[in-house]
């Protein structure tokens, strides 16, 4: 689904990432972690075509997107959340979910505009988030957890092939945290492919196959859970033993 190869990325003196090559499989849940500083976020920036590589090459679904923007990535496939959640805090629930669907501003306005079919699966994914009792309110009155859950939602009316989510546990409480590992489970049944940077490693082990870790920009494991959490590599990155 996502192939990664040689990606380099220098900010004056500093290789946030480093030659990095790594696969993400189809129909997979891989996790990408790593201690803070490894290149996690600059490595993601780079797939998801907010930031162009020094060096490297991305390929996706076997076709070269290196250097593409993220809206060309978005509308063939490929997606993403972030640590912090962005949604459109004016807009309502609904209208947030339909904006991410690729319409104007003007065709937002004219309700007449936006084809039945985006209409009718804005309120699929109101229905599977549980965002029905507040799909008019605007976005910036929910909780941090509801936005992290529409954020999530939004980046699922393109229906992509590979989505991948920045910290999706950041921040919210431990019920919310079931709530996203269930939402990311079902899709990951119907078929989607995730990429997951993440912190809560009981999270990571629960939910993800392979693992793959960072340190100092370069990718030194992947594997099972198992296999990492007990990797010398792997100890030594996090704890400097």
């Amino acid at each position: 689904m996502l192939e990664v190869d040689g990606l380099t990325k220098v900010f004056g003196g500093l290789r946030a990432v480093d030659d990095c090559s790594f696969e993400v499989a189809e129909n997979s849940v891989t996790a990408l972690i790593g201690p803070n500083g490894s290149g996690k976020t600059t490595l993601f920036n780079m797939v998801t075509g907010y930031l162009r590589p020094d060096a490297g090459r991305v390929r996706f679904q076997r076709r070269d997107v290196t250097g593409l923007d993220s809206g060309r990535l978005y509308r063939a496939g490929l997606s993403r959340t972030f640590q912090q959640a962005r949604v459109f805090p004016q807009l309502t629930v609904v209208e947030n979910l339909v904006a991410a669907g690729g319409y104007s501003w003007r065709q937002l306005l004219t309700t007449a505009r936006v084809a039945r079919a985006d209409r009718e699966r804005a309120g699929r994914l109101l229905e599977e988030f549980r965002l029905e009792p507040v799909a008019d309110l605007a976005a910036a009155e929910l909780s941090y957890g509801q936005r992290k859950l529409l954020e999530f939602a939004a980046v699922l009316m393109s229906d992509p092939a590979l989505v991948l989510l920045d910290e999706p546990t950041a921040g919210v409480n431990p019920v919310m945290i079931e709530t996203m590992e269930r939402h990311i489970r079902e899709r990951h049944a119907a078929g989607t492919t995730f990429l997951v940077v993440e912190h809560d490693m009981p999270f990571v082990m629960r939910l993800c196959d392979p693992v793959i870790v960072l340190d100092q920009g370069h990718r030194i494991v992947t594997g099972t859970p198992a296999e990492v959490q007990a990797h010398p590599d792997v100890l030594d990155a996090y704890l400097g033993s």
